[in-house]
């Protein structure tokens, strides 16, 4: 039996926000103690067979901080035994960051420090970005009112840096060069050793992961893209 490793994207790949939500969906995560995540019954109970399979290691590639990873709770309470944080820069292993992991890749952005911090000082001057964070000292996060405001303050910003920048809907992020889901994905293949490397994303943020993968799932007008990746990874699986 093949091994996989699937490699997911979670916010708007495996779980979507309440502006997103029906009726019957299921919440995945709260924060200040209101439903702030969900996921469908139906992605839900392919999720559960997904995780049933031995040959499957689901591996989260998240862009999300370690807290904002640690507040998603899965189906049946259940807790992959590895994650992707910080846009890759972070491995958990059972929810703690592996420490040699972490020393690499603060190695790697070290250069890019001064930069960050550059950038940092003008956003938080910015009345555009409504939050500004150098998320996990690892890279900078802003957010924005609108997704416009976040496209117009894109265009401004990425000619005043070497830093890569990439929007998602109302959120800007600006990352060190090679602190990618695709370096990231890469490196802990080549740990793991699949025989088979399934990727799913939805943003230009998920693409170096999926031109990693030997299989690349892209989000296009799917109504459930949760219940559409499951259902590709068990037929791939059985």
């Amino acid at each position: 039996m093949k091994k996989i490793l699937f490699a997911s994207d979670l916010d708007n790949t495996l779980i979507h926000s309440y502006q997103k939500k029906s009726e019957s969906d299921i919440c995945t995560e709260y924060y200040q103690e209101r439903e702030q995540s969900f996921i469908s019954p139906e992605a839900a109970a392919l999720f559960r067979n997904v995780i049933k399979q031995k040959n499957i290691c689901f591996l989260p590639v998240t862009t999300r901080t370690i807290a904002q990873y640690q507040r998603i709770f899965f189906p049946d309470n259940f807790r992959p035994e590895f994650a992707l944080a910080a846009n890759g820069c972070i491995l958990l292993k059972q929810d703690v960051p592996e420490q040699e992991w972490l020393a690499e890749s603060q190695e790697k952005i070290l250069a890019d420090i001064p930069e960050f911090q550059r950038l940092e000082k003008i956003f938080l001057k910015d009345h555009r970005f409504r939050h500004v964070a150098f998320a996990d000292s690892m890279f900078l996060a802003c957010a924005c009112e609108t997704a416009q405001t976040a496209e117009l303050c894109l265009k401004e910003y990425t000619v005043l840096t070497s830093l890569p920048g990439f929007r998602t809907g109302r959120k800007l992020y600006f990352f060190s060069p090679g602190s990618d889901k695709g370096t990231a994905l890469k490196k802990f293949a080549a740990f793991w050793q699949p025989d088979i490397i399934i990727a799913a994303g939805d943003s230009e943020i998920d693409l170096p992961m999926l031109k990693q993968a030997d299989i690349a799932v892209f989000r296009e007008s799917q109504t459930d893209f949760a219940a559409y990746v499951l259902k590709f990874v068990l037929n791939t699986a059985l």
